[in-house]
C-alpha cells in the first residue's frame, strides 16, 4: 500500500496507523521506509498513531486529538519535555516504564465522550483533574503558549 501511495511522488503521505498489527521488526521496517522515503523524495509525512513511541522516534511534530478536536500541537522534543494539556499529561502518564515497577497503571478517569452528543465547552471536562466552570461552557481555543507549542485549555489562560 505505501508502494502504491508513494508511486505518484505525493506532496503528503496520510498514514494512518501503518504499523498496526505488525510484529515490531515489520514495523521497524516499514517506519525505516516512510522515513527514508521521506529523505529522498521530499514527501511530508502525516501520521496518526495511538502509538507515542513511534511518534517520539520518528516525528518533528506532534499533534494531540481528543474528541476530535487538536488539544495540543509542539515540536516533538517540546511535547515531551514540556506537555501542558491534561489529556496529553494523562497519556503520558499511562505509558509503563522500563525498569519501573508499578502494581497499578495510570489511567485516564471516565469514558470517551459519545461524539453524537459530545459534551458542552471543552470535550475533556468530564474527565479532566483541573476542570473549571467555564471549562463546562466554553470551548477553548488552540493558542500559542511557546514558541512551537500551542495548546487549547483555559487553565494555561493567563
Amino acid at each position: 500500500m505505501i508502494a502504491i501511495a508513494l508511486s505518484c511522488n505525493p506532496s503528503l503521505l496520510i498514514a494512518d496507523e501503518p504499523t498496526t498489527g505488525l510484529d515490531v521488526t515489520i514495523q521497524a521496517q516499514i517506519l525505516d521506509l516512510m522515513v527514508d522515503l521521506n529523505g529522498k523524495i521530499g514527501t511530508a509525512i502525516l501520521l496518526i498513531s495511538h502509538d507515542l513511541g513511534i511518534i517520539s522516534e520518528i516525528c518533528d511534530m506532534v499533534g494531540v486529538m481528543y474528541a476530535g478536536n487538536i488539544v495540543e500541537l509542539a515540536e516533538m522534543d517540546l511535547f515531551f519535555s514540556s506537555h501542558q494539556h491534561p489529556y496529553s499529561e494523562g497519556l503520558l502518564k499511562s505509558i509503563p516504564l522500563m525498569g519501573e515497577a508499578k502494581e497499578v497503571l495510570s489511567v485516564i478517569p471516565g469514558n470517551v465522550p459519545n461524539l453524537l452528543d459530545p459534551p458542552s465547552g471543552c470535550r475533556f471536562h468530564p474527565r479532566c483533574r483541573y476542570v473549571m466552570d467555564r471549562c463546562r461552557n466554553g470551548k477553548p481555543i488552540l493558542q500559542e503558549i511557546a514558541p512551537g507549542h500551542k495548546v487549547a485549555c483555559f487553565r494555561l489562560d493567563s
